[in-house]
């Protein structure tokens, strides 16, 4: 593999990125609502609980949960599909380079431009509360960036599975957004009805919630910026008594380091596969 070819990819990839104009209305809506989040939080100041840079964390966790996990999958999921459905995969593949080289610079291109994208988000709310002299949990406000960037790896790994197994986009998005409705709403409901069904202890429950990276970046998220342990439910609690509190939270992100590394290893065997049809 030829850093040079994966260089010169990932800058293709980002430069198209940004000109995509749904994922420049994807990054201003992001922008705009964090910054109204923070408005809002600064608003309900006595009702929130929290100050500074933790208050703004605590706001923009569900506004994460909304926004990253789509763009992640469906960005992933067309992101080789539709070159495969046009044609200019496999004149990509008949130049003089290797299979790797265009999977790791096409996943890094898209990831550093879902990053800057999150960044912006945070940065922008960031630079608003220091302006104000909120420095007050500027450490949880960074990690909880750090998680919302992990949770985007592990996500889009996952939708390059969908993109490489996909021969058509329109079936990759259809994929995606589906698995963005399962693990946003489906996988609670789905958690708490085979709990109920199957009269499940508490250890299954944490275990099938390991299952969806969503659910991992949400408990590591508000463990992150609570101390009560009541907030995490039920699973958060066996959680932190099974393991303390840097034990869970080094296991969720364990967690969150798989639900990257093993879907974009299968992603990559499954391109070396590809053949033209």
């Amino acid at each position: 593999m030829e850093f040079k070819n994966v260089l010169l990819i990932m800058q293709k990839e980002v430069r198209e990125a940004l000109k995509n104009r749904w994922f420049i209305i994807y990054t201003v809506c992001f922008s705009i609502l964090a910054l109204l989040l923070l408005f809002f939080s600064y608003s309900r100041e006595e009702i929130l609980g929290v100050s500074g840079f933790g208050r703004t964390a605590a706001s923009l966790i569900n506004l994460v949960l909304l926004f990253v996990p789509l763009v992640s999958l469906v960005t992933g999921a067309i992101s080789i599909s539709n070159e495969r459905e046009n044609g200019t995969l496999f004149y990509l593949l008949s130049h003089p380079v290797e299979r790797s080289e265009v999977f790791t610079g096409k996943f890094l291109g898209l990831l550093v431009s879902i990053w800057v994208s999150i960044c912006l988000g945070f940065g922008l709310s960031g630079i608003v509360v220091g302006i104000k002299g909120g420095s007050l949990g500027a450490s949880k406000y960074l990690l909880t960036t750090l998680l919302s960037l992990l949770l985007a790896v592990s996500l889009l790994s996952i939708g390059f599975i969908v993109s490489v197994l996909s021969k058509k986009a329109a079936k990759s998005i259809g994929i995606s957004v589906f698995l963005w409705l399962f693990f946003l709403v489906f996988s609670d409901l789905g958690i708490m009805g085979t709990t109920i069904v199957m009269d499940l202890g508490i250890k299954p429950v944490f275990v099938l919630a390991l299952l969806n990276p969503t659910e991992v970046f949400k408990i590591a998220a508000v463990l992150n910026m609570s101390p009560r342990f009541e907030v995490l439910g039920p699973v958060g609690v066996y959680a932190l008594r099974s393991f303390g509190r840097d034990g869970t939270f080094y296991l969720l992100f364990s967690a969150m380091i798989l639900w990257t590394v093993i879907p974009i290893v299968i992603g990559f065997l499954a391109f070396t596969l590809l053949k033209k049809e």
